[in-house]
């Protein structure tokens, strides 16, 4: 068992930069609203996202630029925009269309939307220390007033320090925030 932060993750895009040339201009430079843990940040800017049934503005763009561009959105935005978007990883290509509306321009992205999967996000030398491996899934035990049990959360090697991703509709449902400590429950295979 380890305890670990939660990040409760909203609706955002992420871009390469040849999608934010197109919709805010040549050579734009995204701006930061709000560190969000190295290297990654909220920026100022926001887009829409357009779907056949309806649209929803101000979506916050995180930055870096990406090598793929992509929004993910949570299970009630999918009906809200008319579209079915599969629960993937950030990267996935499995993604449902959508299009990207800037101020500069649009972008139509055939494999551009998911709903965010649950994912640990862990070190490579944590991940050692701990017996889990990329792609490995795990539970997540919350307390509190709304216990449950989330499982398949996937784990994905990054540079940051232990971090369980959740998205809002995730984390309403267990009454947690941004920075909870949670239990990442570690099978019989991982130490």
């Amino acid at each position: 068992m380890k305890n670990v932060p939660v990040m409760i993750s909203n609706r955002h895009v992420h871009l390469n930069r040849e999608a934010l040339d197109i919709l805010f201009g040549k050579g734009y430079q995204l701006t930061v609203k709000k560190p969000l843990g190295t290297p990654i940040f909220a920026a100022n800017e926001t887009l829409t996202l357009a779907g056949p049934k309806g649209s929803i503005h101000n979506v916050r763009i995180l930055g870096p630029l990406r090598p793929y561009s992509q929004a993910e959105v949570l299970r009630a935005d999918c009906f809200r925009l008319g579209v079915t978007a599969p629960i993937a990883m950030s990267g996935s290509s499995n993604m449902a269309r959508i299009k990207l509306i800037g101020p500069a321009g649009e972008l139509d992205l055939e494999k551009g939307l998911l709903v965010a999967k649950r994912h640990l996000h862990i070190s490579k030398a944590e991940a050692d220390e701990w017996g889990v491996r990329k792609g490995q899934n795990l539970k997540l035990k919350v307390g509190g007033e709304r216990p449950l049990i989330f499982d398949a959360v996937e784990v994905t090697i990054t540079e940051m320090p232990a971090t369980v991703h959740v998205d809002v509709e995730e984390g309403n449902a267990a009454n947690i925030k941004n920075g909870d400590l949670v239990e990442v429950l570690l099978s019989k295979e991982s130490k």
